[in-house]
């Protein structure tokens, strides 16, 4: 198992908290918005390996709402996935 790196745009506050928006992860590449972002705390990837901040993101795709982890590392953003990254 891996992680994959992938754009994120975020909402970043007057007090420097950053809310993810949108990902670009979709089939094609295309960005995915992100309904809700809840629960971020820093926090190990027990599949990729890594530890970051995770965010329990609801993404909206192709209009079935999912339940991912999006991880900030050091302002690298991945999503875990069933591949190994080389």
């Amino acid at each position: 198992m891996g992680k994959k790196y992938i754009p994120v745009l975020l909402y970043i506050d007057d007090k420097g908290q950053k809310t993810p928006k949108y990902i670009k992860a979709g089939i094609d590449g295309e960005w995915l918005r992100v309904k809700k972002a809840t629960d971020s705390r820093r926090m190990a990837s027990l599949i990729a390996g890594a530890v970051g901040i995770r965010y329990n993101c609801v993404v909206d795709i192709y209009g079935e709402h999912r339940e991912i982890y999006l991880f900030d590392e050091n302002d690298k953003w991945f999503v875990e996935t069933g591949e190994y990254e080389s």
